[in-house]
């Protein structure tokens, strides 16, 4: 009966919780960020080049703070693919690559785990689409001001507990991918190269500090 009575207090505590919050957010003003548009279109040798989205585009990932681009290296053959969503703690809506690749009529194939080094090792998603008669590999995963996790409900519970703490929070989504060439081992190559030379910007552009400075 006690163990009951327990159990039945945390869920009213929780509950109360979850209520208290959903009132604070939505009396929160949105957070914005002015230096996303700022990302550097040359990062070391790799020159950017920004692509063009439809209306279409920004309301199927429901936020205004959406990064596009090519990015190509003398050093290799191919260019690599840029994608960047930036959400503030009033409005968490990832969608994962995977659904909105696969999405479009894409074949989605090849899914798995890779471990690379950033400032440390950390696990990536890693899977194949096929883009119109052409296989891309896929990298991305979630970055919640330095937290890094391939998953959703992870980064969602990591921005909400931070919310709970009365501090604000942002996240975003980071996917990087170029067309297989003559392997795939050439392409991670490639990859992996750029996600080295990207990661150490992300914080000045991306993190919540960052963006809250520019308010």
């Amino acid at each position: 009966m006690k163990r009951r009575k327990a159990e039945f207090r945390a869920v009213i505590v929780l509950t109360l919780i979850a209520a208290a919050l959903v009132w604070a957010l939505d009396r929160t003003e949105p957070l914005k960020n002015a230096r996303f548009s700022e990302f550097p279109l040359v990062i070391g040798d790799w020159q950017g080049r920004d692509i063009p989205m439809s209306e279409y585009v920004y309301r199927g990932t429901e936020t205004t703070y959406l990064l596009l681009r090519d990015y190509a290296s003398p050093r290799y053959d191919h260019a690599v693919n840029l994608s960047i969503v930036w959400f503030e703690d009033t409005n968490i809506a990832f969608h994962a690559p995977e659904g909105c690749l696969g999405g479009v009529s894409n074949e989605v194939k090849g899914r798995g785990v890779v471990r690379v080094r950033l400032a440390e090792e950390h696990d990536l998603k890693k899977f194949i689409a096929d883009i119109n008669g052409t296989d891309y590999l896929v990298l991305y995963y979630f970055d919640a001001d330095g937290h890094i996790t391939t998953s959703q409900s992870a980064i969602r519970m990591r921005v909400l507990l931070k919310r709970l703490l009365l501090s604000r929070a942002s996240a975003s989504l980071i996917r990087v991918m170029a067309p297989v060439g003559e392997s795939e081992e050439k392409t991670m190559a490639s990859l992996v190269d750029f996600l080295g030379d990207l990661y150490p910007l992300v914080p000045a552009y991306m993190y919540t500090e960052s963006a809250a400075r520019t308010r």
